[in-house]
């Protein structure tokens, strides 16, 4: 297993389109983290920032997960993207991977979701203790 990041971007849905308005989309987005990054921006009145700015910036290999969210369902993917900078406010939590096969599958059990989740196989029914007569 090796571990990664999960990321909760708003992207602009139309980023590849200048022509059209922007429209903004929430997504989760999985990546690796390389290295990090201090930058400081002097005051700039043309931005209008009258003091000096400093961020934390991850850079980051995203997985091409399609903006799926791996704590609701299973997520896999087998190619990463390019290198991106990314605000480290963005990463939401450390999640794992497992590789099976050509592919790897996402382990994120940020929203409470801990049980494995077993394709092909059976889920034994359980008898409540409030159930008995």
């Amino acid at each position: 297993m090796r571990f990664t990041d999960k990321l909760e971007l708003v992207i602009d849905e139309y980023e590849d389109n200048p022509g059209r308005p922007a429209w903004d989309k929430q997504v989760v987005c999985y990546g690796q983290v390389h290295s990090y990054i201090r930058v400081t921006l002097p005051a700039e009145p043309h931005l209008k920032t009258d003091r000096k700015l400093t961020a934390i910036l991850a850079l980051v290999t995203l997985c091409k997960t399609n903006g799926e969210d791996a704590s609701w369902v299973p997520v896999w993917y087998h190619k990463m993207e390019l290198v991106r900078a990314f605000d480290v406010v963005t990463i939401d939590c450390v999640i794992g991977q497992v590789k099976v096969s050509d592919r790897w599958g996402i382990i994120d059990r940020s929203l409470g979701s801990e049980r494995a989740v077993m394709h092909g196989m059976w889920e034994p029914e359980y008898e409540s203790e409030d159930e008995h007569d």
